[in-house]
């Protein structure tokens, strides 16, 4: 049995989600090198995020994740002065922000229930409107419309009244125009440090989440070099732990290889 964390929620769910392996965070941190948004989006749907979770829910778990499996903190450099934001305020801030915005419509009978899309990453308007579909009541039928596979939801969104979307529409505009954007980075004028102000529902939030999770490529591969040859010779630990764990080992490492340095210059005094 695999590592894993509760997680609650901004919505009220729980979730456990397994520890994030530095195996896992060198394919992420590829997918940001090549800003493939996209494949990135995918493999944390497949590997970490439930499909029934909304995008403010998937927002907050991969925030978290950053900050228990990574670092805590978001180091910074603004005008050659080093800056630290604690993640948790980021966390903070999305769930005082969480708004539940479940409505349900009727149109010719057929109730549909709406909320938040259930999705991490879309590429056009049209994956946005259907992902916010939530639950389809049809007379005594009742659909779980997040549950279903890609060829079911085309076969019954191809047989729902065009009001319906009309509605759906009006909802999600609604949503993105006057909710959900939220102050991550307060601003500091002192320091020449710029706020940042994210909406939730924006296609580019991903691209900040992969701010969050990036780091050098060729840096990364150095302290791969570094476990194999130096601190762990011969051992494989290094992939199946996590970042977070690595750094401590790490920074023990440099702190015994000092202590050593520092007590064989004392013998040569």
């Amino acid at each position: 049995m695999e590592f894993s964390i509760e997680v609650a929620l901004p919505s009220g769910k729980k979730v456990r989600v397994k520890e994030l392996k530095n195996k896992e965070y060198l394919s992420i941190i590829k997918f940001i090198e090549n800003r493939d948004f996209r494949g990135l989006s995918s493999f944390f749907d497949e590997g970490f995020i439930r499909s029934d979770l909304n995008i403010v829910d998937r927002i907050y778990l991969l925030i978290y994740m950053r900050m228990t499996f990574i670092d805590p903190d978001l180091h910074l450099t603004i005008n050659d002065k080093s800056i630290t934001v604690s993640i948790a305020s980021m966390l903070d801030k999305i769930e005082a922000n969480y708004v539940d915005l479940e409505t349900k419509i009727t149109v010719n009978g057929i109730v549909v229930t709406l909320d938040l899309p259930c999705i991490t990453y879309f590429e056009n308007y049209d994956d946005l409107l259907i992902a916010t579909i939530k639950h389809i009541q049809i007379g005594n039928d009742s659909i779980d419309y997040s549950e279903l596979d890609d060829e079911v939801r085309e076969e019954v969104l191809s047989n729902l009244p065009a009001a319906i979307f009309d509605h759906t529409e009006n909802f999600l505009q609604t949503i993105q125009e006057n909710l959900l954007n939220v102050d991550l980075i307060d601003a500091n004028e002192s320091i020449g440090l710029e706020g940042t102000r994210i909406n939730l529902m924006a296609n580019n939030m991903l691209e900040f989440i992969s701010s969050l999770f990036s780091t050098d490529l060729s840096g990364f591969y150095t302290l791969i070099y570094s476990f194999g040859n130096t601190i762990m010779p011969g051992s494989s630990l290094f992939f199946n732990i996590s970042p977070i764990e690595s750094t401590i080992i790490l920074r023990t490492h440099q702190k015994r290889v000092s202590e050593e340095n520092n007590k064989l210059q004392k013998q040569k005094q």
